[in-house]
Order: structure tokens, then sequence, then C-alpha cells
């Protein structure tokens, strides 16, 4: 199974997009009713911001979220986007209604919130779920997919579908690949919930910060990632993901000729001078 999702990821050369909003989303923040994208000095951030809803990833809040990982992503002042949320839950998952109310029962839905993750993987920058409150079920599977979840010590996760007779299957898809398999499988075979410490335990978080230092925290890995050569970072995260899905053998024999080409870059090369000269490099950033 890992092996035909990075086969078809790596079949997909462009970003796609939902909606022709896209285009006219051309401001530095953009509001919506249920979310907020803002953008400052390189870094794009997705807010989820209807914490009534719980942050349930509507079909409008999906649209959202795809056009702001999608706008002008090639373009070399992004450097990173992070997504976070307002209130004490950070995504409980899908609508419910909407699915109810679907003639599908649910399968666009389940098939947009795909769309996202796929192009969250195909992103050139690196793309940070900042969880500060329970992401449950499709919420939990949308942070899993990310390529960091840095979160505070309130934060929790479950997959909790079955605890209404729905099995996370496709949440199960996103945490099994980030968790071993005893951990993942207390989470969808219980709908229990984990907190924080335990995801980072079980590789689910990749740091956890007192509430009060989340901002700050996630502030230092945008601003480490915004100091690293852009297109490295995107050359880097593509194979990263690539190589999930080949044998090791395989995986080296490429991943050596994707070495040979980063050396030859030229900001590779100003890091190598810059060591063999003891100074701090001057990469161009791109």
């Amino acid at each position: 199974m890992l092996r035909v999702l990075y086969t078809t990821l790596a079949k997909s050369s462009n970003l796609t997009t939902t909606t022709a909003a896209v285009a006219s989303m051309n401001a530095s923040s953009y509001r919506k009713q249920s979310t907020i994208i803002k953008e400052n000095d390189g870094v794009r951030e997705i807010i989820l911001n209807d914490p009534k809803a719980r942050n349930t990833l509507s079909r409008e809040v999906m649209t959202s979220i795809q056009e702001g990982i999608t706008k002008d992503v090639q373009c070399e002042d992004l450097r990173c986007i992070v997504i976070s949320s307002t209130g004490p839950v950070w995504s409980a998952g899908h609508n419910l209604k909407e699915i109810a109310a679907s003639s599908d029962c649910g399968h666009e839905i389940f098939s947009q919130l795909v769309d996202i993750i796929m192009n969250i993987y195909k992103s050139p920058v690196p793309i940070i779920a900042k969880v500060n409150g329970m992401a449950t079920a499709a919420g939990l599977q949308l942070a899993a997919s990310c390529d960091m979840v840095v979160a505070s010590d309130k934060a929790s996760f479950a997959a909790s579908g079955v605890n209404i007779g729905i099995f996370c299957t496709t949440p199960g898809i996103a945490i099994s690949r980030v968790m071993p398999r005893m951990k993942s499988s207390y989470l969808l075979f219980t709908g229990l919930p984990i907190n924080a410490q335990d995801a980072l335990a079980a590789g689910l978080a990749s740091v956890v910060v007192p509430e009060a230092q989340l901002d700050a925290e996630t502030n230092k890995i945008t601003q480490a990632i915004k100091e690293k050569p852009r297109a490295i970072l995107a050359m880097g995260k593509a194979f990263y993901y690539k190589q999930l899905g080949l044998s090791v053998k395989d995986a080296y024999d490429q991943g050596t000729d994707v070495m040979v080409e980063n050396i030859n870059m030229e900001d590779a090369q100003e890091g190598l001078r810059s060591f063999i000269e003891k100074r701090k490099p001057n990469f161009s950033k791109k």
C-alpha cells in the first residue's frame, strides 16, 4: 500500500487546485468565515477559525486549505506553510452533517481531503501542523500528513470515528505511516485519545512545548527553514517522500544520484566553500 501511494504521488507532477477562487486570493491576508490565510516574511499561515463548529473540515474549509497550500507555491518568496487553529479543538474532522446529506456516502468529501494531503506531499515547501488542542478523526489525518507536527502540551489526538460506528480508515493510512503499529492500532480500535507527550513518544508529534511557548517554537522552526536554500529543501523533500515507496537498494541508488545533483547546485558549492573557509554560508535562499 505504501508503495502504491508514493508511486501515485511520483506520477503526479503538478499541484492541483480545486477552485477558481485561487486566482483572486492575492492579498497578504485572505479571510472567509471559517478560515484565515495570512502571509508574512515567507511564512503562510492557514488558520482554522470556526471554533464553534470545532474547526470541522467542511467542504468550504477544505477548499480554503487547498487554496492556502497551492496558491503561488512555486514563488521563491514562499518558504513554509503553517496550519493552525483558534479555540480548544484543532480540528474535529469531517463535517458529519455534510457526509450524512451527501448522495455518495461522503466519497467526494473524503476524496477532497486526500487531494489536500497529496498536495502537502508534493509541495516544494515544508508544511507544519501547529496543534494546540484536539485533533481527531480527519483532523488527526490532516495533522499526521503534514511534514511536521509542532504541538503544545494541551494538544491531544484521537481516531474517534469508531465511537459512532465509523472506523477511521483513511486517518489510519496517515497515522500508520508515522506511528508504530501497536500505537496506531490503539487509536483506531479504541477511539481513545492520547496526550501530546504520548504522541511525541509514538512519533506523531515532532516536538511538544508548553502552550505559552508554542508560537515561539513554531517561529524558531520556520526561521530555521527560511535560512536554508529553498531549492535544496524542495529537492530533498521530493525525494524523501519518493524513497518511502522504494526498496532500500533502489532508494540508495537513486538517492546517490540526487546527492550528486545536490552537490552540483550553487548553494551547495557555497556551503562547501564556507565549511572549508570556516565561515557562515551565504546562501541565495532560492
